[in-house]
């Protein structure tokens, strides 16, 4: 045998050459062209079926686990966060991969959790986005597994964009999206882990794309050494703000479900108070981001008539229609679709819409505006001075 003119030699014993040399004859072939065949065919795809299955037996969340997200236990006395104002990016929108934002109050109590077992403000870059990824993915799986139907966690959308593990490609009988293909699943890993980071743990600042723990002021990043930008020498902190948000408890999942919720008991992936907070830093620091959300609440709101809500693609089509200037700088459609998609679901979390029930793979996806939509419209209507 050899690859590319090397050789390569593989030792069978004599009794092994006797039953394979048999198999071959009984199947019309020569020795070495049914091992190869054999090997290609039957070896392969067993030991790759193998090396997947160890990859799924994916790490269990554990009832020690939950001290990570508990806010109840911190050290009054140790400043958590750092002092001084964050700086304010003005940025046009949060990035359209960001779709659901619970895994940023994650990824907060994380940095806290870590800071307060060390004792520290700052914390070392990697050790953050390795803690945050692992946590998220083992709690991901607690969510898939706790509950199952309508009404689930996953079902409902409400696990979107925490680490995706290759349980998921067992999961397209509750409406999972993860397709099933035939790239590797090393690389299929390897590809989420890095739109994970990209899109929820990544710290850049001074860059375009800050990413959204710096973008919206939550964190504080650091260099031990000016002269190096390496990524092991960066250390990360949370602002006064961030603090806030990570310790301000009572996230109905983070929370809830460690005191017993069950799944169809939760309504929303934040509480009203993170909601609030993440309001207040997008309503300062995106603007374009405000812009597009008071586009939707006012389409939704001049068309609020109907019990189920409006459509979405209603919503859509009327936004195109207008010319709205917030979503003027899409040219391609499916860019534009997919934007709005991720927009609609930051405003489900954040408490501005209200995602109607029932909602079946396929059909139509109605909203309508909720009551703290309907106040964010009228506080930006007072700000700006119009009536």
């Amino acid at each position: 045998m050899g690859v590319q003119g090397y050789p390569r030699t593989i030792y069978f014993s004599d009794s092994d050459v006797r039953k394979l040399d048999d198999l071959a004859r009984s199947n019309g072939q020569i020795f070495e062209d049914y091992v190869a065949n054999m090997i290609h065919s039957k070896l392969m795809p067993l030991l790759e079926k193998q090396n997947e299955e160890v990859r799924v037996n994916l790490e269990e969340w554990t009832p020690n686990d939950w001290h990570i997200f508990d806010a109840d236990v911190l050290d009054k006395d140790f400043n958590y966060s750092v002092e001084g104002s964050y700086s304010s990016y003005l940025l046009n929108r949060i990035s359209s991969h960001t779709t659901r934002l619970l895994p940023v109050i994650l990824s907060l109590r994380v940095l806290l959790s870590l800071s307060r077992q060390r004792n520290a403000t700052y914390i070392p870059y990697d050790e953050f986005i390795s803690e945050v990824y692992n946590i998220g993915q083992k709690f991901k799986l607690h969510l898939i597994k706790k509950e199952e139907g309508n009404y689930g966690f996953f079902e409902r959308g409400m696990t979107d964009g925490l680490p995706w593990s290759a349980y998921e490609v067992e999961l397209l009988h509750r409406g999972g999206n993860s397709r099933i293909t035939k790239t590797p699943l090393t690389d299929r890993i390897k590809r989420s882990e890095k739109w994970f980071h990209q899109h929820y743990t990544k710290v850049k600042p001074g860059s375009r794309s800050p990413g959204i723990l710096a973008l919206l002021g939550l964190v504080q990043m650091k260099y031990e050494n000016d002269q190096s930008w390496s990524r092991s020498n960066r250390k990360l902190a949370l602002t006064k703000i961030g603090f806030e948000l990570a310790s301000s408890g009572n996230n109905p999942i983070l929370d809830g479900t460690r005191k017993g919720l069950n799944a169809s008991e939760v309504k929303s992936t934040l509480s009203e108070k993170e909601q609030h907070i993440l309001l207040h830093l997008i309503d300062d620091h995106c603007p374009m981001e405000r812009e597009r959300i008071l586009a939707v609440l006012r389409v939704m709101l001049a068309n609020n008539d109907d019990f189920r809500g409006l459509e979405r693609k209603a919503i859509l089509d009327q936004i195109i229609g207008e010319g709205d200037k917030a979503f003027a700088d899409n040219k391609a459609p499916n860019t534009l679709n997919k934007e709005f998609s991720s927009l609609m679901s930051r405003m489900v979390d954040l408490g501005l819409i209200i995602e109607g029930e029932g909602y079946v793979s396929g059909k139509a996806k109605f909203y309508s505006c909720s009551l703290m939509g309907e106040e964010f419209v009228s506080k930006n209507r007072q700000k700006s001075g119009i009536s």
